[in-house]
């Protein structure tokens, strides 16, 4: 008990002398265990009672600090970082220039770095605020799919997304924009092309676009829009089969999902095959919400603790979809996805083609800081109904397959169904095993 006080003492010493030595407006925030705690807002440099106040919050953390274990404890960090703040604030030879955005951000990802979280990350305030918006399927922009066009160098639209800006604005997919708000794609390069695409709501975009040996000049504002995550089609060679392409699981997608089924069986399709490929995941909701669809009653999913237990159990309802399918994979199937294809399996609903997938059965949380920045830290594993966890190691297809080494360089959206070999040995395995 001596040692913890002692060491809280002498933190909380250190702090204060940061706190009155230092002419800076700023709000400090700790994340200890399942704690977010600011400090007080200091705005007077030399305002002892104000950085007592401050020293009262930390010292409140660390009496949390030290309910933990003793083997979960690390004070020499906030002494380390705390010191390392104090001697560069006051001798760092361009102190004037710090950039206290820049230094906060590197710091908390710093942190997620050393403790091995390869999948947490620290948000702007910016960044976070379109972090919510992609998970809930909806954001501000003109709604396309990109990618760079190697002969031109400029940006290539690929697909146009449903009741979208740039749909109501006539741009098409294969249209290669050369030029935006009258500046040059070639010039400023398709990384900063594409930034500036980005705006505010109700703001406008003038995009020049060569269609063929035409050019035009279409103008876009930009709005907030349904983000189209599902695809479909019957296959070219075969119109029993349906395809249905994933980009990303979110809050709409089940919807447009459960369409896209409906949609192709209603059409006279007798086979399914979920592309998968280049799918990173998304929310677990989602997940199983698309799998209670598809599977008979049973479970979907395990969510498991740190400690190994079984916090919540999601369970699918007796409706099925009962037709053949066939889930494609690839070394970027991951998360989400990867659920979606190992529960398949696990029901004998479905068969895996294609290549290994990437092997995330991690679940992260994802929480707003006090200062509208946000964390999203692992907190949890979801298993798949039956078969282990596949973190770390991913999921086996059973007809392992490479997508042609021609196709290596080509977006999935480009691959048309002559081209692409993995689907093809999907749909042959289908209609020849049934």
């Amino acid at each position: 008990m001596d040692k913890q006080i002692s060491i809280k003492q002498a933190v909380v010493a250190v702090l204060v002398a940061i706190f009155v030595s230092v002419s800076l407006t700023t709000t400090t925030a700790f994340i200890i265990g399942n704690f977010v705690l600011a400090s007080v807002e200091k705005t007077h440099q030399n305002n002892l009672d104000n950085a007592m106040a401050g020293a009262e919050v930390f010292s409140d953390i660390i009496e949390m600090y030290n309910s933990l274990p003793e083997e979960q404890r690390n004070y020499d960090m906030y002494l380390k970082l705390a010191q390392i703040d104090m001697y560069y604030r006051n001798y760092y030879v361009k102190t004037g220039e710090i950039d206290n955005d820049k230094l906060t951000y590197g710091v908390a990802n710093g942190y997620i770095a050393g403790v091995g979280d390869m999948h947490g990350e620290y948000y702007t305030i910016d960044d976070f605020s379109a972090l919510v918006g992609q998970t809930q399927g909806n954001t501000v922009g003109i709604g396309v799919y990109v990618t760079i066009d190697t002969e031109t160098e400029c940006v290539k639209i690929l697909t146009v997304m449903e009741n979208s800006p740039a749909q109501t604005a006539g741009v098409k997919a294969g249209d290669i924009v050369v030029a935006i708000d009258g500046v040059s794609v070639t010039e400023i390069g398709y990384y900063e092309a594409i930034n500036r695409v980005a705006g505010n709501e109700g703001t406008t975009v003038e995009l020049k676009v060569l269609r063929g040996e035409e050019e035009l000049t279409l103008v876009a504002t930009r709005q907030k829009f349904e983000t189209q995550t599902v695809y479909y089609h019957k296959y070219a060679d075969n119109e029993k089969i349906g395809v249905v392409r994933v980009i990303e699981f979110n809050d709409t997608m089940p919807a447009q999902f459960k369409n896209a089924v409906n949609s192709l069986l209603a059409d006279g399709c007798e086979y399914l095959v979920f592309d998968m490929r280049s799918n990173g995941g998304g929310t677990l909701s989602s997940a199983v919400e698309v799998l209670d669809f598809l599977l008979p009653k049973g479970d979907i999913v395990f969510v498991t603790d740190k400690d190994g237990q079984v916090l919540e159990t999601y369970k699918s309802g007796a409706s099925s979809i009962d037709v053949p399918m066939a889930v494609l994979t690839d070394g970027y199937t991951a998360s989400a996805a990867e659920l979606f294809t190992c529960a398949l399996r696990d029901y004998e609903k479905a068969i895996v083609v294609g290549t290994t997938t990437y092997g995330k059965g991690s679940m992260q949380n994802v929480i707003m800081l006090p200062d509208d920045s946000g964390l999203r830290f692992t907190t949890n594993l979801y298993n798949p109904p039956k078969s282990p966890n596949y973190d770390g190691v991913g999921i086996t297809p059973d007809i392992e397959v490479e997508l042609d080494s021609s196709l290596e360089n080509t977006n999935y959206f480009e691959i048309t169904d002559a081209q692409d070999n993995q689907l093809r040995e999907a749909c042959d395995a289908l209609a020849n095993n049934n």
